[in-house]
């Protein structure tokens, strides 16, 4: 990937990246770090990733990258002062504006989606807030096609019972 496809690349995709780590890691900063170690990993290895392939290469890595941050976190809880896990919870998800303007729905549908696991999260997320077509998950996941399709109807079916358990009505 020469430099001008690298830049075109970056523009294309960074808030695409962004937006998926926000979503995934509920928090902005890491959110934010995550974003741009994928973009620099992307500037690493670019003699290696095509144009067309940057964009599933790019949420491959920052998928990579939350799930990490993920499990660092579970560790970290694990050993940490009580009140630092709850200062860091606290921390971690939406402001009062945010929740506010999103209304009960969506803060159903976040609690929801917070209730599933890591996998099920991301692969909502990628289907159906990114919009992401089939092939390009399973290439971003690393899965055959059928079971992304399993996985998929699953996890939607988890999330279902999560918004009904919360009062919301399909």
């Amino acid at each position: 990937m020469e430099n001008a496809a690298f830049e075109k690349a970056v523009l294309e995709h960074k808030d695409r990246v962004h937006a998926y780590a926000r979503m995934m890691l509920k928090n902005a900063a890491e959110a934010q770090d995550v974003a741009q170690e994928a973009l620099v990993r992307l500037w690493t290895h670019r003699a290696k990733v095509d144009v067309e392939g940057s964009r599933a290469w790019l949420l491959r890595t920052t998928h990579n990258l939350c799930i990490d941050r993920i499990r660092k976190r579970k560790v970290r809880a694990e050993v940490a002062d009580p009140d630092d896990a709850l200062r860091a919870h606290a921390d971690s998800g939406p402001g009062p504006a945010q929740l506010s303007a999103a209304g009960d729905l969506g803060r159903s549908i976040e609690k929801a989606l917070k209730k599933l696991s890591e996998q099920d999260r991301a692969v909502v997320l990628m289907r159906e807030v990114q919009q992401m077509p089939y092939d390009e998950i399973a290439d971003v996941l690393g899965l055959p096609m059928g079971t992304l399709k399993a996985r998929l109807h699953r996890a939607r079916e988890r999330l279902r019972q999560a918004l009904i358990r919360s009062g919301v009505t399909p």
